[in-house]
């Protein structure tokens, strides 16, 4: 009798707990069903978020790269789109509430990279310069895509003039503008998203699918530079290029990268980039300059007396000049960012 009303007992505690599943079962059904609504953009899906909780003690081999990887919900268009340029249309957002649906970032490939290096330029538009830059392996692989834009000497925003798009706040500039109100994208976006098609499809000619709202500057400008190198990327290369990059746990990534030509390093390039989000920046002075590099950026080095440029620029010319990553000027060595550049050429050997 008292084994039989235990068993009763624990057969009631079983509805319960049964019934009470229930509800707590449809919650998660339903906000499964929301989440999969594809938004503009979705950073939880983000590889370089998750690639900063990553135990740094397991070194990753050359070209094992973090690329970031925020999932988008674009407008595509396989051809050039009408410019909205000199149209005035009535806003549909307030600046900030566009903040919170737009998107773009400047985060570079994170890790180590190294292969044959191959670069082409070209004026499009009104005299806009767009570079590309193509890294790829030992059978002709191409490890990494990279285009930068800058803007016409006789740009009709003169701040903007010779300014480099993707890494000033040239972006933030389009967000503020009602034109970018129905397409919710800027020029960085539509780079972006040609960079990873032609990584993924390892190749650099053909047509891509472009963001609309930025489709005619990649279509007339910087697919057509990156076309132009459809052949000679298939072929080894004399000049080389090693790079690499590090998130530093501070809302910075630290980059080096160089090329080198028949054992000579040719060119040196040094750059901090700010986070893509103001709340992984740790420095409350430096929030406002998230999504730009140090380099590039023009309001940091107004409000800095150009002096990471000038840092940048006295280190990388030393590299080239003293054949040798080994720095020992007094001066150089006392700058704040003399530290990261130890940190990063740690993991470079010429």
């Amino acid at each position: 009798m008292k084994r039989s009303n235990i068993l009763v007992g624990l057969f009631l505690v079983s509805l319960v707990a049964l019934a009470a599943c229930k509800p707590d079962q449809k919650v998660t059904k339903e906000a499964t069903e929301h989440s999969s609504r594809a938004p503009i953009f979705n950073p939880a899906t983000s590889e370089t978020t998750a690639a900063s909780t990553i135990n740094e003690a397991e070194p990753k081999q050359a070209n094992e790269l973090t690329f970031e990887e925020t999932s988008y919900n674009y407008d595509v268009v396989t051809g050039a789109t009408q410019t909205t340029f000199g149209s005035n249309p009535k806003p549909l957002y307030t600046y900030e509430e566009k903040l919170t649906k737009m998107f773009w970032s400047n985060q570079p490939p994170l890790g180590l990279m190294e292969g044959n290096y191959f670069t082409n330029e070209g004026y499009f538009d009104v005299g806009n310069k767009g570079i590309v830059e193509i890294v790829t392996d030992t059978d002709g692989k191409i490890i990494n895509v990279e285009f930068n834009e800058f803007g016409a000497e006789n740009y009709y925003e003169s701040k903007y003039a010779g300014a480099n798009k993707r890494l000033s706040d040239y972006a933030f500039f389009q967000a503020q503008n009602p034109r970018t109100d129905t397409t919710l994208v800027t020029v960085v976006n539509g780079i972006t998203f040609v960079e990873k098609q032609m990584r993924e499809e390892n190749r650099v000619d053909g047509n891509f699918e472009t963001v609309k709202g930025s489709s005619t500057t990649a279509r007339e400008g910087l697919m057509a530079i990156a076309a132009e190198l459809s052949d000679q990327i298939r072929e080894p290369s004399n000049t080389k290029y090693i790079g690499y990059a590090e998130d530093l746990g501070n809302g910075l990534i630290g980059r080096i990268q160089l090329t080198v030509t028949n054992g000579k390093i040719e060119t040196a390039r040094y750059d901090e980039y700010f986070a893509d989000q103001p709340d992984k920046i740790s420095d409350n002075q430096l929030k406002e300059y998230y999504r730009q590099s140090k380099y590039y950026s023009l309001n940091y080095n107004q409000a800095t007396n150009n002096d990471f440029i000038q840092f940048s620029d006295a280190l990388t010319k030393m590299i080239v000049d003293n054949q040798s990553l080994t720095i020992e000027n007094n001066e150089l060595t006392k700058h704040p960012s003399f530290p990261t550049y130890q940190r990063l050429i740690e993991h470079i050997q010429l």
